[in-house]
């Protein structure tokens, strides 16, 4: 085999695997921030559960993908391992479909798929069908890739080493199973691979029972990925699944492992052709695999949660949600971003609560402890912004831009609100200890019914934003004006006292004026997020034409 039929065998891999990265953009634009939501409303029931696989899985087109997003779900408690693992089924199922169909003969077609893709996404003016037209454009590619691989495969027929090769793999079937999990390892998928095999087969390069230990160890490769990288970074439940994912593939392997001359004349008998068997047993091998473990979940979940149990090592802090894995999938990436953005905020609104009884007790650990806290916030808020700027505005609808905007924007308000606490309330509650001073009896009740109103609108503003309630939101904005109301009347209240000549009165008039200001600050940010909440609801009715 000469360099440049090398050559064109891994440029036609390489056109490959950029019509499937191609395909997977398209379609996750396409499906925009549906595809979490649909995971979730599909994970309940496990057999619901198994066809919310498929369809995550032909979306994102990589099992690997799937089970790195459903670990992330199940680490940060969003999902049961049982219910992960039922995921996963699907998702194992939902990779065959793609390969079924590069296993028909359609490369003739290629070039006209590849210029109706191009056509749409050039004079398309809408966003949607752009992207409709970048996933047919990626298809086309896949067809490409798929003619080239198979015309470069040719030459193999009469290369020595090659046929070497197939000698080997014909008298130990077992280095045929490595070399599968090796080179699908390498390629970062099980599509690329069963690819390149319905490419030799095609070419009558390779023979069905010399591929099928190729395939099988395709599909063990698959797993390796994810297990690395949910070991490097994520919760243990996030490991299990990943494990999971493993164990469902291996104890499938062993099983058809013995049995391949007889699977192999049940994939013949369906369909002969080289190409279409392949795909076929890719797929038999994979729904198989589904129907027996299905009913064995429960067992399955519990034998891995007895045999793998990590060490609960206390990591630094940081942030929980914040895949990185996610990145390339936007509407996941908004969805940790938004999971981490709501933690950082009950964190500050516990700051918010802390900081008025640690003023009132003169209890400097309690101020020092609040300073440890706004350390923690600044990470987080830090980590969230960096987060947002690593999804590309290329790979995102407008809607989705205009969130990644508005998650930055909120963000750094809610910062500010415990920077408010730290910077200017703190310093008070010192003054206050270091000079002995007291509120006067009835200016201090004002002042604490005061906060805990500010402090009930955070609550009111936190339930609003994560349900995405209309009419909360609305109620938080009401509370807004109306405390703007009651700190004028506040103001007017002490400076009655003063007028009274109340001895406390006058000596903490200054921290009595600012603490009630800095609290109405705080309400003004907590608004915002009401703010967004109505913001889109009102958007949504334009749309709609409401």
């Amino acid at each position: 085999m000469s360099f440049f039929d090398i050559s064109a065998l891994l440029g036609g891999l390489a056109i490959f695997m950029h019509g499937l990265s191609l395909t997977r953009e398209g379609l996750q634009l396409i499906a925009g921030d549906k595809l979490r939501a649909i995971v979730f409303a599909l994970s309940k029931n496990r057999i619901i559960a198994l066809f919310s696989g498929i369809f995550v899985t032909l979306i994102l087109q990589s099992a690997s993908a799937a089970t790195v997003m459903v670990a992330g779900f199940a680490s940060n408690s969003l999902m049961s391992l049982t219910q992960a693992m039922a995921v996963l089924l699907g998702a194992a199922i939902g990779t065959t479909i793609t390969v079924q169909l590069i296993s028909f003969h359609l490369p003739a077609y290629a070039l006209a798929v590849v210029a109706v893709g191009m056509m749409i996404q050039l004079l398309m003016r809408k966003r949607r069908n752009r992207y409709i037209g970048q996933t047919i454009l990626g298809f086309g590619l896949l067809f490409l890739g798929m003619k080239l691989m198979e015309d470069a495969t040719i030459p193999l027929r009469s290369s020595e080493d090659f046929h070497y090769l197939l000698e080997r793999m014909s008298h130990n079937q077992l280095e045929g199973l490595l070399l599968g999990i090796l080179l699908t390892v390498i390629m970062q998928g099980t599509a690329p691979m069963v690819g390149l095999l319905i490419a030799l087969a095609s070419s009558n390069t390779l023979s069905l029972s010399l591929a099928m230990p190729l395939l099988l160890g395709a599909n063990i490769g698959a797993t390796i990925t994810p297990i690395f990288l949910t070991s490097t970074k994520g919760s243990a439940e996030g490991r299990r699944v990943a494990i999971a994912h493993a164990v469902f593939k291996i104890c499938g392997v062993i099983i058809v492992y013995p049995l391949i001359p007889y699977f192999l004349n049940y994939v013949q008998w369906i369909d002969a052709r080289p190409n279409r068997a392949i795909a076929n047993a890719h797929s038999i091998f994979n729904i198989l695999n589904a129907l027996l473990f299905l009913p064995l979940l429960g067992v399955t979940a519990n034998l891995i949660r007895k045999h793998y149990v990590p060490s609960t090592e206390k990591n630094r802090f940081g942030p929980k949600y914040l895949d990185p894995d996610s990145i390339e999938t936007p509407a996941l990436a908004f969805g940790n971003a938004q999971r981490e953005f709501l933690r950082m905020a009950d964190m500050v609104n516990d700051i918010v609560k802390d900081v008025l009884p640690a003023m009132g007790k003169n209890d400097l650990d309690m101020i020092a402890d609040l300073e440890e806290r706004d350390d923690k916030i600044d990470i987080l808020n830090r980590e969230i912004r960096f987060y947002l700027a690593k999804i590309s505005l290329e790979a995102v609808n407008r809607q989705q831009a205009d969130r990644q905007v508005e998650l930055i924007s909120l963000s750094n308000d809610i910062e500010n609100v415990a920077d408010l606490v730290i910077r200017d309330i703190l310093p008070l509650a010192r003054k206050k200890f270091s000079g002995g001073y007291q509120f006067s009896p009835q200016g201090w009740i004002e002042i604490q019914d005061f906060h805990a109103k500010v402090c009930e609108n955070f609550n009111l503003a936190l339930v609003a934003y994560s349900s995405q309630n209309e009419e909360i939101a609305r109620k938080v904005l009401r509370h807004c004006t109306h405390l703007l109301t009651i700190e004028t009347h506040l103001k007017e209240k002490h400076i009655g006292r003063l007028n009274q000549g109340t001895r406390e009165s006058i000596e903490t008039s200054s921290m009595h004026l600012d603490l009630l200001a800095q609290l109405r600050q705080i309400n003004g940010y907590i608004g915002n997020l009401a703010f967004a909440v109505v913001r889109y609801f009102e958007a949504e009715k334009q749309r709609l034409g409401q």
